[in-house]
């Protein structure tokens, strides 16, 4: 009896330990991507197309160093939207549509908190 409560406890704590590595990592790598595409914004309203297209390559680079572990904890659909803006962004970049690369980044941020904030545990997200 006393084995089983001993590995239960070590279950339940590897659990716990997993689920709050997996926030912090998510909430770290958001911020850094979350950095980019602010870079990427400052530079759109400035209309400095040639450094927001540097800062959006920068930004890719980022995601594609993080995509990997955020496909084992987030929702494939969610991260599906998130390229699939991003692309969009890209081709407003490249043609220099200033509103719409701006309601671009808008979404990418706002998906990058979603994101984040679906992975936190609290009792509505449990049920």
């Amino acid at each position: 009896m006393k084995k089983q409560i001993v590995i239960l406890l070590i279950a339940l704590f590897l659990l716990i330990f997993c689920g709050i590595w997996e926030i912090n990592y998510l909430e770290n790598t958001s911020r850094y991507l979350k950095s980019d595409v602010d870079s990427i914004r400052n530079f759109v309203e400035n209309e400095n197309y040639d450094m927001a297209d540097k800062a959006y390559d920068n930004m890719e680079n980022t995601w594609n160093s993080m995509v990997k572990v955020w496909n084992i904890f987030v929702n494939h659909e969610r991260i599906d939207y998130l390229e699939e803006s991003m692309i969009v962004l890209k081709a407003n970049i490249e043609t220099k549509q200033k509103d719409e690369a701006i309601d671009s980044i808008e979404k990418i941020n706002r998906v990058i908190a979603q994101i984040v904030e679906k992975q936190r545990p609290t009792f509505e997200h449990v049920l």
